[in-house]
């Protein structure tokens, strides 16, 4: 049988201010990760970098899933009035585990805030609420916090010829589902754009000189037939080639 590569997942938490942390994760992740050929270990927000250097020598992935915004003092920013800060501790968990998965080439894929944290953990900016950005053509992202969750918007996206994720899913549109209020502004270090929407808005990020480095904006664990399992099984394939057990 092929190796089940272990997948390691971040997590949310109920409430930042709860005592004790509830944490917390949608289904879809871990079972995206199982029907792919992964094992999913759910990771708490340990703030000893000794306990996150050990984590990272068990796993053989990374998968940093949604949740709410990065705090924009990050990039420079002030906070929106639309922007729903994440909790902290996540926050400094998801930066640092990204710094050392990165200095391992540890195979990673972002989806939604974990792509935005993927931008920001390289020096990129973030549009806080996409509505204030003014366009020729107009996106429908859900941007509006009140129906974040309740549905899924649609629209399409361009794969980047060249990139992983046009050799995942060709050169034509993709459509994805999409519900988000923030988007990526400007690039991070290292960081090249492999999706686009019609608006221009940067929906999927990858970094060509690692192994497996890529975050997209959509819910792909929310589409679970093809093509987005496939997103899932890069992530297993590559994180195959560092199977440690």
């Amino acid at each position: 049988m092929p190796s089940r590569p272990l997948i390691g997942i971040s997590m949310d938490t109920r409430e930042s201010a709860a005592v004790p942390v509830i944490y917390e994760l949608t289904d879809t992740y871990t079972r995206c990760v199982l029907d792919a050929g992964g094992v999913p270990l759910l990771l708490p927000h340990a703030a000893d970098d000794t306990v996150r250097r050990h984590m990272l020598d068990v796993l053989d992935g990374l998968l940093i899933p949604g949740g709410d915004d990065v705090n924009p003092a990050l990039y420079g920013q002030s906070p929106h009035a639309r922007t729903h800060l994440m909790d902290e501790r996540r926050q400094s968990f998801d930066l640092a585990m990204l710094a050392l998965a990165e200095g391992r080439n540890l195979p990673t894929l972002g989806i939604c805030l974990g792509f935005q944290i993927m931008n920001v953990q390289r020096h990129g900016t973030l549009v806080q609420y996409l509505p204030d950005v003014a366009g020729t053509v107009r996106v429908n992202h859900a941007a509006d916090p009140d129906q974040l969750l309740r549905y899924d918007a649609r629209h399409a996206v361009q794969p980047a010829a060249g990139t992983r994720l046009a050799a995942l899913f060709g050169s034509g549109l993709l459509m994805v589902n999409s519900t988000h209020r923030q988007g990526v502004d400007h690039l991070g270090r290292g960081l090249v754009p492999s999706a686009c929407a019609a608006d221009g808005l940067v929906e999927a990020i990858e970094d060509p000189t690692l192994a497996f480095w890529m975050g997209v904006q959509w819910h792909p664990e929310r589409m679970p037939g093809d093509p987005q399992m496939k997103l899932f099984q890069a992530l297993i394939d590559a994180a195959r080639q560092s199977y440690k057990h």
